[in-house]
């Protein structure tokens, strides 16, 4: 994998559209035949399930239940004044790498994953290190015994950014 899976994965955190099958297999691709149970689960998911029960799904679990929202400056902060310190400096990181905002926060994971493979490869290992990850983890936790497609996913990212942090560790 390379860090352009950062990219690849936003689509398939952001609310599903009709193109989200061919995301997935992009995403596949990337893994280079690397077998994933997390990702096969969830891409068997989309594959057999209708877009609007995607949507719905996605709605309720992470825009109508705050221990699975995907922003994650509340994960690391809650509603503490470094929420939006973090806030503030991850749009500065949009805006350093000429990304458009969406209608999420600037602390949405779609932003993000967006913003990783843009940024100097020691200062992404440090952000991922201490702000991704841990707040990826707590999206999981979040969950609770809950079982549920989705919650794959987010264990999926969150193994991918365990591993490439790791990777490029191990090259420095």
């Amino acid at each position: 994998m390379n860090k352009e899976i950062y990219t690849q994965l936003v689509p398939l955190i952001s609310y599903p559209e009709s193109d989200i099958r061919s995301d997935l297999e992009k995403v596949s691709q990337s893994l280079n035949g690397e077998k994933t149970d997390d990702f096969h689960i969830f891409s068997q998911h989309v594959n057999e399930t209708e877009l609007t029960k995607l949507q719905e799904e996605f709605t309720q679990l992470f825009d109508f239940t705050p221990n699975t929202c995907l922003d994650l400056g509340w994960h690391l902060h809650g509603e503490n004044y470094e929420r939006g310190v973090f806030m503030v400096r991850v749009r500065e990181m949009l805006r350093e790498f000429n990304i458009e905002e969406t209608s999420e926060l600037p602390d949405h994971l779609t932003h993000i994953l967006s913003v990783l493979p843009k940024m100097d490869e020691s200062d992404r290992n440090e952000f991922v290190r201490t702000r991704v990850i841990p707040a990826t983890k707590k999206i999981i936790k979040g969950f609770g015994e809950t079982i549920s497609p989705y919650k794959n996913l987010i264990q999926f990212i969150y193994n991918v950014l365990k591993q490439q942090s790791n990777d490029q560790e191990g090259q420095t």
